[in-house]
């Protein structure tokens, strides 16, 4: 398992680590960043109640994370789809992740 050093608008943060999981609303993909020692940092995603997602897609909360999409592409850990959806004032661009680089940042269950 590795960790990702995570730089947001407030702080950075080191030994991160990615948890996943679903929306009750539409059961999209959730994706998480925490460490131990501060908990949940940042949840990157957020549900848009978008049935017509695939599995592995995700809009990104750019409203509350402006970083994350840098921070995605940066880690090789998502990539644009060109897709976008608006609510209220912001556009949330659909994301696809990359299950596999994601796993190497999973925390590992005892």
């Amino acid at each position: 398992m590795g960790f990702l050093n995570v730089k947001t608008s407030y702080s950075v943060y080191k030994n991160c680590m990615l948890r996943l999981g679903k929306y009750m609303m539409d059961e999209s993909l959730a994706v998480e960043i925490y460490n131990r020692q501060d908990g949940e940092i940042a949840r990157l995603t957020t549900c848009l109640c978008d049935p017509t997602l695939p599995e592995d897609v995700a809009y990104v909360d750019t409203n509350n994370c402006p970083w994350a999409v840098a921070f995605l592409e940066e880690n090789g850990l998502a990539e644009k789809t060109g897709r976008t959806k608006r609510s209220g004032y912001c556009v949330y661009p659909a994301m696809r992740f990359n299950r596999e680089k994601i796993a190497q940042f999973e925390e590992e269950e005892n």
